[in-house]
């Protein structure tokens, strides 16, 4: 940091108006190392900077230096954060008044230093610093880090990884809530957040101030044995209000405290959903918690007849072979010991084709299969019901209800398939297959689905039409 200073603050003398003047001296010391040391007293310069006085008179308080005068050591955080927030020229202004104060730091209080690098922890989450100091800050952390003599080489190696993400992806948008804040200056870095999987499977994630929603999506894909990055980004993590009413996907680079914070303003029982979106990548059958993941999401789909494309009057044997296999796995699923009745299987069998046979039919086929499919256990039963169900036509595509388009083809309202293969377009009722398009070129709408009014997944869409 003394390279900097030498650099940035002679020439901040020449020119005070601009933004680095106001990383200015104190009093010129003879030493320029003096110029990055811990002082005991903030500077009497009528030249410095307001501002610069607030920030650095914030660090000292926090730090126990300074008289809090009626404040909270909470207060004095929030108007550094505040500082940053409204004030970006202050950023490295105050990241140079953090550091000159625990470097070579003699206060009399014992945990002054300490305290220093608890708000540096804090800063990095939160803002970022210019092109200017970058390079000489990460080099400071990370000298620290590397130092096995020094005492906060951890909380430095900590510091460092922050700054990074924050540099990367950008400081956390939203400031802290007044729950959040505390925590952090109390020293507890993280919190267990709910996140809900597909069949009300519930997962605590430790969350940091940093977190993002990647870093949820990777911790829940590691646990299903999901290590490579392909595979991890065809899953999402939702946030759900007003009851599951609204639901919106987090983008990857969101930091999940920042949704929550902002999601508390319109519902406090808001939570969080893990679902995969994207289905390039073959089934797996190897992680019980896998299995039960994509069970749980495939299921409704299937019941709902969204992976089939029917005929209009008419199901053939092989899909009546599938239907009943599949009807006979729920019902091994449910741990049941007895052959399933007629009722039951209207329940296994999704209402599109179940009309379209007598129940009695339906019966004797699923008893069938009921009796191949005793002797597994309710674990292999899903995963034999995972992988008939990816061999129907519609599986892994992702389904809108459409209420209505400008293009003519298309009879509304329909229910569109959006997969690899391109787009169908089904009969919202009978799920009889109209129009469709193999490719995602021209003349229906794109994959962004610009063109159609759309309601899915809870949400709703509205685009405007292509031509």
């Amino acid at each position: 940091m003394l390279d900097f200073a030498k650099k940035f603050f002679r020439e901040a003398q020449a020119n005070q108006n601009g933004a680095r003047g106001k990383l200015r001296k104190e009093k010129a010391p003879t030493d320029p190392s003096e110029m990055v040391k811990y002082t005991k007293s903030p500077s009497q310069d009528p030249k410095f900077n307001k501002l610069a006085v607030e920030a650095f008179l914030a660090v000292m308080k926090f730090m126990g230096d300074y008289p809090l005068k009626g404040q909270g050591e909470v207060d004095s955080v929030f108007s550094l954060l505040k500082f940053s927030e409204n004030q970006p020229e202050m950023r490295d202004e105050i990241y140079c008044h953090i550091v000159k104060q625990i470097t070579s730091n003699k206060s009399p209080k014992p945990d002054s230093c300490h305290r220093g690098w608890r708000l540096l922890y804090i800063v990095t989450a939160y803002s970022k610093c210019s092109d200017n100091l970058k390079p000489y800050l990460l080099r400071y952390l990370r000298e620290v880090a590397n130092d096995s003599k020094a005492s906060f080489q951890g909380m430095a190696r900590v510091c460092e990884q922050h700054l990074r993400r924050t540099l990367q992806v950008g400081g956390r948008t939203q400031l802290p809530s007044s729950m959040e804040l505390k925590a952090l200056v109390a020293g507890r870095n993280s919190k267990r957040q709910l996140i809900l999987l597909p069949g009300a499977i519930e997962r605590h994630v430790k969350i940091k101030t940093n977190s993002s929603a990647m870093d949820v999506i990777e911790e829940i894909c590691q646990e299903m044995g999901l290590h490579r990055q392909e595979a991890q980004e065809e899953f999402a993590i939702f946030l759900v209000t007003n009851r599951g009413e609204s639901v919106r996907p987090l983008q990857k680079k969101e930091y999940i405290l920042d949704v929550s914070s902002e999601a508390e303003k319109v519902d406090e029982m808001h939570r969080f959903w893990f679902r995969r979106i994207v289905w390039v990548r073959p089934l797996k059958f190897d992680n019980e918690l896998y299995i039960s993941m994509h069970f749980n999401q495939i299921l409704p789909e299937y019941m709902n007849g969204l992976f089939l494309v029917l005929t209009a009057g008419r199901i053939d044997d092989q899909l009546t072979q599938q239907v009943a296999k599949l009807a006979a796995l729920q019902h091994r699923i449910k741990g049941s010991d007895y052959q399933p009745t007629q009722r039951e299987v209207g329940e296994y069998i999704p209402a599109q084709v179940l009309r379209m046979q007598r129940p009695q039919s339906w019966l004797g086929v699923v008893l069938q299969h009921s009796a191949q499919v005793q002797a597994l256990s309710a674990h292999q039963a899903r995963a034999q019901f995972m992988g008939l169900a990816s061999a129907l036509p519609l599986f892994g595509s992702a389904f809108f209800f459409v209420q209505s388009s400008s293009n003519t083809a298309i009879t509304t309202p329909c229910i569109l398939a959006v997969n690899q293969q391109g787009l169908s377009f089904l009969n919202s009722i009978t799920h009889v297959k109209g129009a469709s398009k193999p490719g995602l070129d021209t003349g229906l709408p794109s994959p962004s689905l610009s063109g159609v009014r759309i309601s899915a997944c809870e949400s709703e869409f509205t685009c405007a039409a292509e031509s």
